[in-house]
């Protein structure tokens, strides 16, 4: 037996075929998304969205980030012209801006851990 095979010769589509065929195409990818959106409502019911919690949270404490970020940036051209002026204190600032991002790093660590076991029903607080 030879491996050869007859070249399908496909004709070229018409435009209303065309058409036909997008449009069913998207009719049927806006039926998958619903579907897909459905299983996620139906599996969610009940459990907190953490993502839109927080996303929530940071808007309505948006007045109390926006001064953080200023005073950040502050900080960050002082810390800037204290190293140009004083290059002996550099590894100093650096060592110390280094162990609080650590710190800060660790607590948010932490955190992550107790929400995922809060909302895995795992936690258990330390005085109980």
């Amino acid at each position: 037996m030879s491996q050869t095979s007859d070249p399908i010769i496909s004709q070229p589509a018409l435009p209303d075929e065309s058409e036909a065929k997008k449009f069913t195409l998207s009719e049927n990818i806006t039926a998958l998304v619903q579907i897909k959106n459905d299983n996620i409502a139906r599996l969610a019911q009940g459990k907190i969205n953490i993502t839109s919690a927080l996303v929530e949270q940071k808007w309505h404490n948006r007045h109390q980030i926006y001064p953080f970020r200023v005073k950040e940036e502050i900080y960050g051209a002082v810390l800037s012209e204290i190293i140009a002026n004083h290059p002996g204190l550099k590894t100093q600032i650096l060592g110390r801006l280094e162990a609080v991002y650590q710190q800060l790093r660790n607590e948010e660590a932490q955190t992550l851990s107790r929400t995922r076991a809060l909302l895995e029903n795992n936690y258990k607080t330390p005085h109980l």
